[in-house]
This record gives structure tokens, C-alpha cells and sequence, in this order.
């Protein structure tokens, strides 16, 4: 949909409130088991499900995500009302009016709807990347043109190291790169951005809301992770245009974890 905004970043501070943003710390804090299943991910929960379906465990990830959205829709009923407000966010955002597009899920009952993440161990890999993991089910998507796709980020708890070097924080680049164009994005090691010209830092204070194109190369900040304060956690929602689905036939906006 060419109205929908590309190559944007949006960040609004203060955007939860703190008392939200320790109620769900605590209710994390208090599901670890939850919020890490069985794979026993390297950093967190959005770890553990992506990696169930590169490691093929398509079966897992169903059974998994069916689970977890009950929990969260139990424990934490607000993150719908969420959901349904970074969308139109995303619409008023292109000069759209809220409601312009249906905001719909993916699959109610086997795909997330929306996550927390949280990093459980040191995180010390600075990896820049696109967010076209969830595009999976459409895979021509990731090299075309017209593809809109959004990540949206909240950050609940800033890791403890922030105050040194910005651990934990983003770094984004204000350019688009589908999949086949990120080889003009690194140097020839095939890590290392060519360019830090249009890079812009953006900091993880709780309550601040990041909403880009997914398509725009980002990454965390490694830091260290010694306590249980020093963990890092962000809610997370991916949203995708689509004209239609076998689900949903009909233009709307579409939302995963």
C-alpha cells in the first residue's frame, strides 16, 4: 500500500506509563519458565520460538504460541487495547485516520501475537539486521518493493549497563534495504555496516515507544548480564500489510510476534 510510510522511524517517549512497566516486569520475572521454554534460548523468549521453527519444530512453535497467547491475553489483557493502538499508530503515522485498515492477527490461535523479550545471558553479538524473520510465510515479500512492514518495540526494563557505552540500546540506520539489497548495506565481511553516516542511536528508557520500517538495518548494543537487574526486557509487535489472506480477505494490517 503505497501510503503506508517507509524508511521512518517514530520514537515516543513516556509512552507506558511506569506503574505498567513494573507490573509487567514483575509478571516476567515471575514466568521465566514461561517466558523460556523448553529450547533454553541465548537471550529470551523470541529466541526459543523463532528458533523452534528454523530448527524445523514447526509443531513446537504452534503448540507454544497457542499457549502464550492465552497467558498473555490472561495475564496481561491490556496488550490487546496495545496491539490494536500501535496499529492505528502505524496508519495515522502515513496520514491514514485510525480504523482505515482492519488490524487483525496473523492466526489467533497458532502464530504469537505479540511477546515480550528478555535477555536472560550476556549479549555481546552486535548484529545488524532487517526484521523479516515473520515475513517466512510469504517469502517473495522480503524482495519486494511494496512490502510494508513494521517493528514496534516498548521498552519495559533497561538493562543496568546503559549508563556505560549505551548497552543495550539501538542503533538504526535511516535507509531501506530489502533482503537481496543488504549486500550494498555491509562491507565484504558481511557484518560490518559500510557506512555509519546515517546511523542514528536511539535509547531504551522505560515507557519509550520505537516504531521504523522493518526494513531499515538495525541492532542492540551488547552488554552484560551478571543479576537479575541487569536483564533487559522490551514488548514487542511486527505488523505487515496484506491485501489479502486465506484468513482475512481483505486489505488489512496483520500482527505477529
Amino acid at each position: 500500500m503505497k501510503k503506508l510510510f517507509t524508511n521512518q522511524v517514530f520514537v515516543e517517549n513516556d509512552f507506558l506509563g511506569s506503574t505498567t512497566c513494573l507490573r509487567w516486569e514483575k509478571m516476567v520475572f515471575d514466568n521465566l519458565s514461561t517466558f523460556a521454554p523448553d529450547m533454553e534460548p541465548k537471550y529470551g523468549q523470541m529466541a526459543a520460538y523463532y528458533g523452534m521453527i528454523e530448527a524445523g519444530l514447526n509443531e513446537s512453535y504452534y503448540r507454544f504460541a497457542d499457549q502464550h497467547n492465552k497467558f498473555l491475553l490472561k495475564t496481561c489483557p491490556e496488550i490487546k487495547h496495545t496491539i490494536q493502538y500501535l496499529g492505528d499508530y502505524i496508519l495515522e503515522k502515513s496520514g491514514l485516520r485510525a480504523g482505515a485498515l482492519p488490524v487483525v492477527p496473523r492466526d489467533k490461535k497458532y502464530f504469537l501475537i505479540a511477546g515480550f523479550k528478555i535477555q536472560l545471558t550476556s549479549f555481546n553479538l552486535y548484529n545488524i539486521h532487517i526484521d523479516t524473520e515473520g515475513l517466512l510465510q510469504y517469502p517473495e515479500s522480503i524482495f519486494m518493493t511494496n512490502t510494508r512492514a513494521y517493528s514496534c518495540i516498548i521498552s519495559i526494563k533497561r538493562t543496568a549497563q546503559h549508563e556505560n557505552d549505551s548497552g543495550g540500546d539501538l542503533d538504526i540506520w535511516r535507509e531501506r534495504y530489502l533482503a537481496h539489497q543488504m549486500d550494498d548495506f555491509y562491507k565484504k565481511d558481511g557484518v560490518v555496516a559500510r557506512s555509519k553516516e546515517n546511523r542514528q542511536r536511539v535509547s531504551y528508557e522505560t515507557g519509550k515507544l520505537i516504531v521504523f520500517d522493518s526494513f531499515m538495518p538495525h541492532a542492540v548494543l551488547p552488554f552484560k548480564v551478571r543479576k537479575k537487574k541487569d536483564r533487559r526486557i522490551t514488548f514487542l509487535v511486527h505488523f505487515n500489510f496484506r491485501r489479502q489472506t486465506e484468513r482475512n480477505p481483505f486489505p488489512h494490517l496483520e500482527y505477529w510476534y
